[in-house]
């Protein structure tokens, strides 16, 4: 990495590029599949359906305010590794981590102004469905 890459840069357009080279670094040369920004309104649902190749990730990416709370869900048409992560500097912060998972829910509760990202990585040989409910509310 270059000296401009390690430096945080939260909000900003070229995050997903920041977040999917650490993310492809830590998973061991898993090269990315999916990396989509998305935008949660208070008290709407998203709803996303993605595909995550064999050996590959997928993963959604929103900024959110503190004070913030999102209900998440998924289901997966076979186990997945699963994460929420945001970055600080260099280390990455996960609220969440899950290991061999089809399906899962929780809530999360934003402590800082960031961009989150759930993120599912296909270590089978098949593709993946998933289907993800994110809902963001106040707390």
């Amino acid at each position: 990495m270059t000296g401009a890459e390690q430096r945080p840069m939260p909000n900003q357009p070229s995050m997903r590029h920041v977040i999917a080279a650490f993310a492809c670094a830590c998973l061991g040369g898993f090269a990315t599949a999916e990396v989509i920004e998305v935008k949660l309104a208070p008290d709407s649902v998203l709803k996303k359906q993605l595909t995550v190749p064999p050996g590959k990730f997928s993963e959604l990416c929103a900024t959110l305010r503190r004070g913030r709370v999102v209900a998440w869900q998924f289901r997966a048409d076979a186990p997945t590794d699963f994460n929420i992560h945001y970055h600080v500097d260099k280390r990455v912060e996960y609220p969440e981590q899950l290991t061999k998972v089809k399906d899962a829910g929780g809530r999360l509760l934003v402590e800082v102004d960031q961009s989150y990202c759930w993120m599912w990585t296909n270590r089978s040989a098949a593709m993946v469905a998933v289907e993800v409910t994110l809902k963001e509310t106040n707390r």
